[in-house]
């Protein structure tokens, strides 16, 4: 077992982009020393950089152990420029780069989290940590036999959907994303970052798997 995944000391660079607030953290020996958030409006670059440059600024030549990516469910778009990202930073630093469920910490409380799917459809974490896709008239009638939801939409798009949500209008965040890394098992977290590191919706059965990831540095 990689030692580093034992140390609760770890110096760890989190990205979050699957939401429209997106985030970044850089976490020194358990404390986090760099935060940023901000709208990004599918314009990742202009924000993501100027914040990953005052990251690497402070990290100075500390060694870093991982690069956190929020994996999703949300804008695939943003997962893959938070990714590219990360591959290159893991390239010059040699951290490991791991897909982190986004949603991962919004249900620490065991909450089931949902988001608007479109085309009729809601995105559904349930406790356990399965992602699904359920019909409108589907997850109305789980939430009619007891299920309980949060969501990461307000409660005005809730309601035109008929919908009552424990919590609403919930962000993932960079911060969240490290928070969940220190609560996994030493043997959860080598076995997380032995999967390949790649939005959530690129597994199948969503989308036919690619052959080369886009973020992926060619060689």
């Amino acid at each position: 077992m990689d030692d580093r995944q034992t140390d609760k000391r770890m110096n760890i660079l989190a990205i979050e982009c699957s939401h429209p607030r997106a985030s970044l953290c850089l976490s020194l020996e358990g404390k986090m020393t760099i935060t940023a958030h901000w709208e990004a409006e599918r314009n990742h670059d202009s924000y993501l950089f100027p914040a990953l440059q005052r990251a690497l600024e402070s990290l100075a030549d500390k060694p870093l152990d991982y690069v956190l990516v929020g994996a999703g469910p949300g804008s695939y778009g943003g997962v893959r420029v938070a990714l590219a990202a990360a591959v290159g930073i893991s390239t010059v630093k040699g951290a490991k780069v791991v897909a982190v469920g986004s949603w991962d910490s919004l249900a620490e409380d065991g909450s089931c989290i949902i988001s608007d799917a479109r085309r009729g459809g809601w995105t559904l974490r349930r406790a356990d940590g399965r992602i699904e896709v359920l019909s409108t008239p589907a997850l109305l009638t789980e939430i009619g036999n007891g299920l309980v939801v949060s969501s990461i939409e307000s409660a005005e798009v809730l309601e035109k959907a008929g919908i009552t949500a424990q919590r609403t209008s919930l962000q993932p965040t960079a911060e969240g994303l490290v928070r969940s890394w220190y609560a996994l098992s030493p043997e959860h977290r080598v076995e997380l970052a032995a999967r390949p590191a790649e939005p959530i919706y690129v597994r199948p059965p969503h989308i036919t798997e690619a052959k080369r990831k886009p973020w992926e540095v060619r060689n």
